[in-house]
Order: C-alpha cells, then sequence, then structure tokens
C-alpha cells in the first residue's frame, strides 16, 4: 500500500510540478555529443548515476544562453526502486553544474537536489524530475542573479537511448549509458496572464464591496 501511495504521488507530481506555470526558464540543455555521455551503475542496491566533468552542452531558450559549456551531474539512489502501473521509480538525491571550465570552474549555474527518477519499465528512457516545491532544490550562480534562482523551481533531464532497458535490478535501478536533454527554470516572477488575472479579480472584489456596502 505504501508504494502504491508512493507511485501515485510521484506521477501527481510528475503532472502538477513540472515547470511551474508563473516560473522563468532559465535555460535549456542539449548535449553537443552525438554518443551516450550519461552512465548508471548499480551493485543491486543503490544505482550511481552521473555524467563526466567535461560534457559539452550548449544552453538555450531562456534567459542564459551560450555554446560550449561543460556539464557534470552526480545522483545516487536513496531509497528502493518500485514498480507501479507499469513505472519504475526511485528517489535520487545529487548534484550538477554547468560552467566554463570543467570541474565546475566558472559557475554559470549549479545545484543540488532530491526527487524522483520514473520511466516505463522496459522502456528506452528515464525522467529526472526535481520540483521545488514540494521536494529540495536549491540554485547558485555566479553570474544569474540570486533573485532569479528562486522557488518555485525545477531540475528536468531526460535520459534516452538507454543501452539497456530500463528494469530494477534487485532492488535498484539497473545499469544503463544514455543520452539526455534537460532544462532549469525558477523564480517566482509572475507571467503578464496572471498578473492580468489577478487584476481582473481585484477590479471584481473593488466592484462588488461597494455594492455591499
Amino acid at each position: 500500500m505504501r508504494h502504491a501511495l508512493l507511485g501515485v504521488s510521484i506521477i501527481a507530481g510528475a503532472m502538477f510540478f513540472h515547470a511551474p506555470a508563473y516560473a522563468t526558464l532559465i535555460t535549456s540543455l542539449a548535449q553537443e555529443s552525438g554518443s551516450n555521455t550519461v552512465t548508471a551503475t548499480d551493485n543491486g542496491t543503490t544505482t550511481n548515476i552521473s555524467i563526466a566533468a567535461g560534457t559539452l552542452v550548449t544552453l538555450g531558450g531562456g534567459i542564459f544562453n551560450v555554446a560550449g559549456a561543460s556539464f557534470e551531474l552526480a545522483a545516487t539512489s536513496v531509497d528502493a526502486a518500485v514498480l507501479f502501473a507499469g513505472q519504475v521509480i526511485q528517489h535520487y538525491s545529487g548534484s550538477f553544474c554547468v560552467s566554463s571550465v570543467a570541474g565546475c570552474g566558472g559557475n554559470f549555474l549549479s545545484g543540488t537536489f532530491t526527487d524522483a527518477a520514473f520511466g516505463a519499465n522496459g522502456g528506452p528512457g528515464l525522467t529526472v524530475q526535481v520540483s521545488n516545491p514540494p521536494e529540495s532544490l536549491v540554485l547558485t550562480s555566479n553570474v544569474i542573479p540570486a533573485s532569479e534562482l528562486v522557488p518555485p523551481s525545477s531540475f528536468n533531464l531526460t535520459f534516452v537511448n538507454l543501452s539497456n532497458p530500463l528494469g530494477i535490478d534487485g532492488a535498484t535501478i539497473g545499469a544503463f549509458d544514455a543520452s539526455f536533454t534537460g532544462d532549469v527554470s525558477a523564480s517566482a516572477i509572475p507571467e503578464p496572464a496572471s498578473l492580468a488575472l489577478l487584476g481582473i479579480g481585484l477590479l471584481g472584489l473593488g466592484l462588488v464591496r461597494p455594492r455591499r456596502a
């Protein structure tokens, strides 16, 4: 029952907390290599997912755009993988950085996180999806103002072309290699549409209040 509730909460989170509508896209990530750059290893109990320092990515589509940045990631599973409604689900804790120099030198954008990874059992892909709230995501940068990196925020990676079909080995996600894309969003700056709705709502209150008086 606990696993079922866990699965429902994660799938619900994936539906409602992915890229919050009132957050700003900071940047999208696209690896420049045409080969697999993600490595996942497991020992039957835990899985470690890594992207080696010096992996080149192009950043674009948001407020921060640059070609030839260095990306790296390290994440470790923090609980047992479960199978729910055809989905393999497991929580991970880790860190990432996008920098001008391999090894996180010249920090464009970095973060620490804890949230879920999930994908179709037997499928060719896996998604690491982090949303704050409700989970943990702390973003820092030497070039992006801290005011633009506050919650609501999200960090998402999509792994594709898995070398082994996604599955559970013992109590954890099985080993694989993969390619990736991703994105980072942050800050609670309301979108123009949200501001317009808020203005209409306040105007409505203003019209109703004198009538009650």
